[in-house]
């Protein structure tokens, strides 16, 4: 019987670059192919940060560089390696499922034969960042095509078949919508952020949620009056809190007793790394939203905030993965809790306060 081979044999033996991160983004280890990719000896590498080493065009793969909660996956971006340009890899950035404080990065270094219209810049690198505002534009126009067809329909079909056009309109409706969240998942512009009460986002995002909401259901809060104002983008920050919201509603439609809470504090002491710098931003804003909801299920807890993960049937998984990026763009943080103890589960949202030292 052959013995396994050990956890060591298996990284060293693997044909991708991987690059082991710690909270710090300092590299911690490397196996033979990235010390190869990289052009120098892993101890060389230790103890060296990640972003001095390799380097992308894209400010996004930039940035989840030095993001702790980074986790996403790019192909064909055009990478350099201390600022020498070496060619095409396939990306990804992942946190350790039992330790999500580190990060290891997997670089698949691709074939140099690639199209020749791809440009130095990295124009390869946008058109695939930017293809779901190309293909969403090239969508919605024959949608609305299809729209205004079944709307000239309505007007020459009995009654009886006129059930089939509002279907035809709702499902394109739905499309729509549908490519309006995959299009905000890649939005470059940046967050127009001011200073705001952020109690009065919760209350308007409530009153939102409480009366879209298919049954009665009080929403409970739990506020610090004394909070300071908050820096973030308004629109981005309630569409934050109604997702949430919605949500808590949606996981807690089922229940006798239904509770969904949205609680306020300060937090002293909690900073996290600023996107694009390594100076860390204060943020001591922290937001619950708490429900008696089921969860998430733990097979699913390391991937909520990824494109198409949901644990709704009917769900298209985009809803959580813009949260993310929306709260990321205003330099604040996500995080999803269960308190088993409690029998309750929360997302925390940290955010920053108006003045920053």
């Amino acid at each position: 019987m052959h013995e396994l081979p050990a956890t060591e044999q298996i990284f060293s033996g693997l044909p991708d670059a991987l690059i082991l991160v710690d909270p710090d983004h300092l590299i911690t280890k490397v196996n033979p192919a990235a010390e190869q990719f990289l052009g120098t000896s892993a101890k060389n590498l230790v103890g060296q940060p990640v972003q001095q080493q390799i380097q992308f065009g894209d400010g996004r793969l930039a940035s989840a560089l030095e993001d702790a909660d980074a986790n996403l996956a790019a192909r064909r971006m055009a990478v350099s390696v201390r600022g020498t340009k070496s060619g095409f890899v396939d990306f990804s950035i992942q946190t350790l499922p039992n330790n999500p404080v580190w990060r290891i990065i997997s670089l698949s270094p691709l074939p140099s034969d690639g199209p020749e219209n791809v440009d130095e810049s990295g124009g390869s690198n946008e058109f695939s960042i930017r293809a779901p505002d190309i293909l969403g534009h090239e969508i919605k126009n024959p949608l609305a095509a299809i729209k205004g067809a079944a709307q000239l329909l309505d007007r020459s079909i009995s009654e009886e078949q006129k059930n089939l056009t509002a279907m035809i309109k709702l499902e394109v409706e739905r499309i729509a919508t549908l490519m309006d969240r995959v299009q905000g998942l890649t939005a470059t512009q940046p967050a127009k952020v001011e200073a705001i009460n952020v109690h009065s986002l919760i209350d308007r995002a409530r009153q939102s949620v409480e009366t879209g909401s298919r049954r009665q259901i009080r929403i409970t809060d739990e506020f610090d009056p004394s909070l300071p104002d908050v820096l973030v983008d308004p629109d981005a920050m309630l569409q934050i809190l109604t997702n949430l919201l919605s949500n808590a509603v949606d996981a807690t439609n089922n229940l006798d007793e239904p509770m969904v809470r949205v609680i306020t504090r300060y937090s002293f002491g909690a900073s996290f790394s600023a996107q694009g710098t390594k100076q860390p931003v204060r943020l001591p804003i922290e937001i619950m939203v708490r429900d008696n909801g089921p969860g998430v299920p733990a097979e699913l807890e390391q991937d909520i905030f990824s494109p198409f993960v949901s644990t709704k049937a009917d769900g298209q998984g985009l809803g959580l993965a813009l949260v993310r990026k929306l709260i990321g763009d205003m330099n604040g943080r996500i995080r999803y809790e269960r308190l088993a103890d409690a029998g309750l589960t929360q997302f925390v949202l940290f955010l920053p306060i108006a003045t920053q030292d």
